[in-house]
């Protein structure tokens, strides 16, 4: 059979040799079978399953083996059982075999995708009934597998440290017009952010520090720049509108005597005097003191009146009722 392979097949035997030829022929079934297979699949064909039978030395190996040590060749049938996962009889050809150990996966996978064209171009010289086949397209693809083994095996090259290009120093034409001019405009840098980003020499301005994290105005808060004015903003003081401050504020206006048109204390301007809890100065009287702690005082009373422990039962309601 291997003998007529050359005849038959003879693109597939330039890839992996006749004999792997010609058993992948009898496990497809024919060359038309063959060449219907994809590369994935060509790529594993003949793998025998790693089991306990197969490791053990019972399954298919083992009469692959004793097949071969009667034909003087026990090497190269034992290679598909010792070559690893995903490697079928192509894991047996010359290429794959004297390829480095590293790249025979690789290796593998090329040689079944040329595998797969070869079987296609066989298969079509058959079905055209040429009977002076010849290997032209198999020793192409051949051709082609070792060169990609040869790259692969190349050492990696340095690293080449180019040259920076020449700069280009030529102002390079912008398209003018409204937009344009519009767009400069808007960011546009304005007197004031210039002065702010000027720095006058001998200069102590702020802390140690403010200038570099940008806290301060530059230019706009020295003498030559111009001093820049903050407006001071005028907020009126909140006052409490609850019925507890209004009640102290009018016994603080009856205490003191005043109006409240003339604000706490009854002082002609409005201005408080500061001291309403203790001494407060009246136009008619001057000078008058008060106790404050006479509401605490007044609370307590109440307190003793009502709620202490021999009160007894009062009424709430007035005596004259």
């Amino acid at each position: 059979v291997e003998e007529r392979m050359e005849g038959l097949a003879p693109n597939i035997c330039a890839i992996v040799g006749a004999s792997i030829a010609a058993r992948m022929l009898g496990l497809a079934g024919g060359l038309a079978e063959l060449s219907k297979i994809p590369a994935c699949n060509l790529q594993v064909m003949g793998q025998v399953k790693q089991n306990a039978s197969s490791r053990g030395g019972m399954g298919a190996a083992s009469a692959a083996a004793v097949l071969a040590k009667s034909n003087g060749n026990a090497s190269s049938s034992t290679s598909s059982h010792n070559a690893g996962p995903h490697t079928g009889l192509i894991g047996e050809c010359e290429l794959v075999r004297k390829c480095p150990s590293y790249m025979r996966r690789k290796v593998v996978k090329a040689v079944a995708s040329k595998l797969a064209l070869a079987t296609r171009v066989d298969y079509v010289l058959a079905q055209r009934g040429n009977t002076n086949r010849v290997a032209e397209a198999g020793n192409n693809f051949r051709k082609q597998i070792t060169d990609k083994i040869a790259k692969w095996d190349e050492p990696e090259k340095a690293q080449v440290v180019k040259a920076l290009p020449k700069p280009d120093l030529q102002t390079k034409k912008r398209r003018g017009g409204k937009r344009i001019r519009r767009m400069k405009e808007r960011f546009e840098e304005t007197e004031l952010m210039k002065q702010a980003n000027r720095r006058a020499f001998s200069a102590k301005i702020g802390e140690y520090g403010d200038d570099a994290m940008g806290m301060t105005l530059g230019m706009l808060d020295t003498k030559e720049g111009g001093k820049l004015r903050h407006s001071a903003e005028k907020r009126a003081m909140r006052k409490s509108n609850t019925k507890a401050s209004r009640k102290r504020a009018a016994a603080m206006q009856n205490v003191s005597g005043g109006n409240p048109s003339q604000g706490t204390g009854g002082i002609a301007g409005g201005a408080a005097s500061g001291l309403a809890s203790s001494m407060v100065f009246t136009p008619v009287q001057g000078l008058e003191l008060v106790n404050p702690n006479a509401n605490k005082d007044r609370v307590r009373e109440a307190n003793m009146k009502w709620f202490k422990e021999d009160a007894g039962f009062k009424s709430a309601l007035p005596k004259g009722s």
